[in-house]
């Protein structure tokens, strides 16, 4: 367990979007919204990465990692499997990954990554793929390129990049997306 799980930080407390948030481990990239009931979130995006690895798992199902939303969970599921066919690079590094302290960093989900595609983009390299923790079939898991190209699949065998994420919910209730 994290500091911030205990801390209860507003709006008020986040820096400008963009900005390096001192203590919390990565860049502020704005706030998950609430899609499925669940609080919304501040999402911090790791100014590390990792390129040139696979998802993992071509060819299985991994019936754990199909939440668009919820990346720590996906990541749990990916980074727990460790047979030949089921090395996750990618979530294992997000999985292990530390800064300022915090230990909770993981593979973001699908509409997390597209968050940050949406207020953060000149943060990623615009040439490469990202992974998404969120898989679309025994064959594909989605991905984000950051450039002009809009293919939100990529090949689970395919090279691409990760950069971890870690969320901390927001404290005052009555922010709407």
């Amino acid at each position: 367990m994290t500091e911030t799980a205990t801390q209860r930080l507003t709006v008020a407390d986040a820096p400008a979007i963009g900005q390096y948030w001192e203590g919390q481990g990565g860049i502020y990239a704005g706030i998950v919204p609430d899609y499925v009931g669940t609080q919304p979130r501040f999402l911090i995006v790791a100014t590390d990465e990792a390129a040139d690895l696979t998802w993992g798992g071509f060819g299985s199902n991994e019936t754990g990692a199909l939440d668009r939303d919820n990346g720590a969970m996906n990541t749990a599921l990916l980074a727990a499997c460790r047979s030949f066919s089921h090395d996750h690079e990618a979530a294992r590094f997000a999985a292990e990954y530390e800064k300022d302290g915090h230990r909770d960093f993981y593979l973001p989900a699908q509409r997390e990554l597209d968050v940050a595609y949406q207020t953060i983009p000149d943060r990623f390299d615009a040439s490469d793929w990202y992974w998404s923790s969120t898989e679309q079939s025994s064959l594909m898991a989605h991905g984000r390129n950051f450039g002009d190209v809009d293919l939100p699949q990529l090949f689970k065998q395919m090279k691409a990049r990760a950069r971890p994420v870690r969320t901390i919910p927001v404290a005052n209730q009555e922010i709407t997306a």
